[in-house]
């Protein structure tokens, strides 16, 4: 258990409980988006060096996962798929034309796109 754990914990069931941030997605699609926002949040507020450093770290992470995940909710409600995210770095044969797309595939690559972001701040 880490130091932090109950400020990790209540950011992440904010996160847990906005419909919003997951409304387009399947459960295993949820499931891939909101495990990767909880371990950056776990990553961030672990650094802190006192309780208080911590709820303002994670009140900044949810600040910037929020927005985050609700673009990566959208892009997938109007369809965007691998084929049609070339600038996500997806070869264009990574689905056939008639294949559903793997959305799974998509929002790994999304979330890889913030992170190189977000690191380079």
């Amino acid at each position: 258990m880490g130091a932090f754990d109950s400020v990790i914990q209540s950011a992440a069931e904010r996160l847990l409980e906005d419909e919003v941030l997951r409304s387009n997605l399947t459960d295993d699609e949820a499931n891939v988006l909101i495990n990767w926002a909880i371990e950056w949040l776990e990553g961030r507020v672990a650094k802190s060096r006192d309780e208080a450093a911590a709820r303002q770290a994670a009140q900044i992470e949810i600040g910037r996962l929020r927005p985050a995940l609700q673009e990566i909710n959208r892009r997938l409600a109007a369809g965007e798929t691998p084929d049609a995210g070339m600038s996500l770095g997806l070869p264009s044969s990574s689905a056939a034309p008639t294949a559903s797309p793997d959305r799974k595939a998509l929002i790994h690559s999304l979330i890889a796109q913030k992170v190189e972001a977000w690191s380079e701040k």
